[in-house]
């Protein structure tokens, strides 16, 4: 006679086999049946992070809305999520970018010119990207490079170019990205052809699906313009409703757009689905593109966000710097290729190094959080390029009283980018040939990409990460009246937010933000040290080489006489940290904001 104990473990065999049963006829379905699921796994904005940045995720738990702070990135946890997530639907998954992947990087990967983050998407298993802004940041030639192949140039740019030392570490080669990239509204104007494919279509289980790569198209005035000559920046909307029909024609039925613009949501947690005030360009784009297209990858912005439109249509991004990953799941009828359902949710790349917290250790993981165990093929990719690049990136440089940081007043001034002025100023004052010294510097808070926190040791690895674009320092005579001019230009062309320039210890004005478009510095108000800017005298300004040549929209800077060209930007900045040897936070005050 059976026993209870054993009745009951027949009991539950019989549950387990039931259920194995289900998630196996489930799988069957997907696989063989009417339905086929498709899984997307999407990055954007990575920066060649392939170390964990340091910068913590904040995810929902019972504290309150705020939640909690988890530490999150890192090429090899990365990579271990990546495996996860495939093998939840093998042979069915893809690993797709929005943009940014490169420039503006740590100096682990922008000492070995990006190579080391080509190198670990590769083996991450990326398989298409769209191009985003920032991987033209070293001109068009340069990200042909990173795509097909070969060893960076010798002495170009600054950058050294020798084999094994900073360019084809890899038995002296580089073979080039393995994935993919799209950008199929940039257009080589010589040849009325696009730089990069505009699409790309895979066969999945059966299905066709068809990605457009789109880079956004302000473009232009965001890296430097020398960088992007003779390439037009076509509509995004224009461009993707063009390609549709052409997509059809070859048998696609599910189309998902990889486009580098994004928006904004006021979300406490990385993982809200609730979109609270999304706003941005990319509404305008999704809400006009052909109907077809009912998932939209997005980025630029280093927003996280899983959004439904009210036409039921998908925007996703996966915020910055490799700490989130996406998942999107299709699910599409076999025999006709339509979308039946779509489904995303934002992941947290959970890795195990501790936050850095004002008291005390790093708090505990919420519930239902666990660390990623490395991928150790990864993790011995990037130890590699941080030991190389360890004996620069530990240098120490000088001192910080308190933290320097890009968090703007609300007339426009940051701490950092004051600091970086006055060191623009004072390197510019250092000038031969009879020229005059500089009085007034300025830089854009986009050349600004980290902040310096610490007030240990300021490392030379701290203040690359703060300036990655080997821009030169850039000094020119410039009249009071194209001063007030360039002033304006903060505002003007801008369709979604002001862009207030940085400037320089000494030089002050007020703007008004009640006041129309070109007329928002109050009269009188800019002054050099107490003096009012007179329209007729000629100053000596400082800038980046970025902004020198019109970048930004600031068409000004390019009607500048007695142009020289020094340092780059790291180097004054290192020398300014040297020469001081304690930097002190500067006083804010240089710009006054009305209304």
């Amino acid at each position: 006679m059976a026993t209870p104990r054993l009745i009951a473990t027949l009991v539950l065999m019989l549950c387990w086999a039931a259920l194995i049963g289900a998630v196996t006829g489930a799988i069957a379905d997907d696989k063989v049946g009417s339905k086929v699921r498709i899984s997307l796994l999407a990055i954007n904005d990575f920066h060649g992070n392939i170390m964990p940045p340091g910068i913590a995720v904040p995810v929902p738990d019972a504290s309150g809305p705020a939640g909690v702070r988890v530490s999150a990135g890192g090429a090899a946890y990365l990579s271990t999520l990546v495996r996860q997530q495939k093998a939840l639907n093998p042979g069915n998954t893809l690993v797709v970018g929005a943009g940014d992947l490169l420039g503006a990087t740590p100096l682990v990967s922008g000492l070995f010119h990006d190579e080391p983050t080509v190198e670990v998407l590769n083996q991450i298993g990326l398989d298409i990207s769209s191009v985003g802004n920032h991987e033209f940041d070293k001109g068009t030639a340069e990200i042909l490079r990173l795509q097909n192949g070969g060893c960076y140039p010798r002495n170009a740019d600054g950058g050294s170019g020798v084999v094994g030392v900073d360019t084809c570490l890899n038995q002296g080669r580089f073979e080039g990205a393995r994935y993919r990239y799209l950008a199929a509204n940039v257009i080589v104007k010589a040849t009325g052809k696009a730089l990069f494919p505009a699409y790309a279509i895979r066969d999945v289980d059966g299905v066709r699906i068809g990605f457009i790569g789109l880079t956004l198209r302000g473009t232009p005035a965001m890296v430097m313009p020398s960088g992007v000559a003779g390439l037009e920046f076509r509509d995004e909307v224009r461009t993707i409703n063009a390609l549709v029909p052409e997509l059809k024609a070859q048998g696609v039925t599910v189309f998902v757009v990889l486009i580098h613009q994004g928006g904004h949501t006021t979300a406490q947690t990385a993982l809200d689905k609730t979109c609270p005030d999304f706003s941005g360009d990319i509404l305008d784009i999704a809400d006009r593109v052909d109907p077809a297209v009912q998932v939209v990858i997005s980025g630029h912005t280093h927003q996280e966000y899983v959004c439904t439109r009210p036409d039921g249509r998908l925007i996703t991004q996966s915020g910055f710097y490799g700490r989130l990953l996406t998942r999107i799941d299709l699910t599409v009828e076999r025999a006709s290729g339509k979308l039946l359902a779509k489904d995303a949710n934002n992941l947290v790349v959970v890795n195990d190094q501790p936050l850095k917290v004002a008291v005390g250790n790093s708090p505990p993981l919420p519930a239902g959080y666990s660390a990623l165990v490395p991928d150790p093929q990864i993790a011995a990719i990037v130890r590699r390029y941080g030991d190389l690049s360890a004996t620069i990136s530990d240098l120490p440089i000088g001192r910080i009283v308190g933290p320097l940081d890009r968090h703007q007043t609300p007339g426009g001034e940051s701490t950092l980018g004051a600091l970086i002025s006055d060191a623009f100023l004072a390197g510019a004052s250092r000038t031969s040939d009879g020229v005059a010294p500089a009085q007034i510097a300025f830089t854009n808070p986009g050349g600004v990409r980290a902040d310096l926190k610490s007030t240990l040791s300021v490392s030379y690895g701290q203040l690359f990460s703060v300036m990655p674009f080997s821009n030169s320092l850039v000094s020119m005579d410039l009249t009071g009246a194209q001063l007030l001019r360039l002033l304006e230009q903060q505002w003007q062309g801008r369709t979604t937010r002001s862009l207030v320039l940085h400037v320089s210890e000494g030089f002050t004005y007020t703007w008004d933000a009640a006041q129309p478009v070109g007329e928002r510095v109050l009269p009188g108000s800019a002054m050099l040290h107490g003096e009012l800017i007179r329209p007729d005298a000629v100053y000596r300004v400082a800038t980046n080489s970025f902004l020198a040549e019109g970048g930004d929209s600031f068409s000004v800077f390019k009607q500048g006489k007695n142009v020289q060209t020094g340092e780059l930007d790291s180097v004054v900045l290192k020398l300014y940290f040297r020469a001081k040897g304690v930097v002190q936070v500067p006083a804010l005050g240089r710009i006054t904001r009305l209304n």
